[in-house]
């Protein structure tokens, strides 16, 4: 499946340790904007809270030819939607490991927009040069 958009700065911040898909709560004409390519999750991260997965600081764009009179905030707080067992899992990494849940991509799934989160660990300075070097060697080389 082809991503409708991705989190650019991932790879470069964090060290994925496991994914999983989860659907997304959306309101009134958020969906055509997420298909049209009009959100961001380059600063976007997950919270759990009361049992329940939230995805925070992801910006969807207001529609541009929408009919409604209803705005919606672009940045609000937007469920995730994931198995009951799969949230106790994760809360238990997030605590246990000190992990922190990421979204890393969007997609189209069967006429439904998936996210793809990921549970990750920050990347300290040393190891962001390191990646940048591999990078710029493997460039050099082609």
């Amino acid at each position: 499946m082809k991503p409708l958009f991705s989190n650019k700065k991932f790879n470069l911040n964090y060290f994925q340790i496991e994914t999983y898909e989860a659907g997304i709560e959306l309101k009134g004409n958020e969906v055509k904007s997420i298909v049209a390519n009009e959100a961001n999750i380059d600063e976007a991260f997950g919270i759990i809270k009361n049992d329940e997965v939230f995805i925070i600081n992801m910006y969807v764009h207001p529609y541009v030819n929408a009919n409604t009179f209803q705005t919606i905030d672009p940045v609000r707080r937007r469920k995730l939607l994931l198995h009951r067992t799969q949230i106790k899992k994760i809360q238990g990494k997030i605590k246990r490991d000190r992990l922190i849940l990421v979204p890393t991509k969007v997609y189209l799934d069967k006429n439904h927009i998936k996210v793809e989160i990921a549970l990750a660990k920050h990347k300290k300075a040393p190891d962001k040069r390191e990646d940048i070097k591999k990078r710029d060697l493997s460039r050099e080389k082609n």
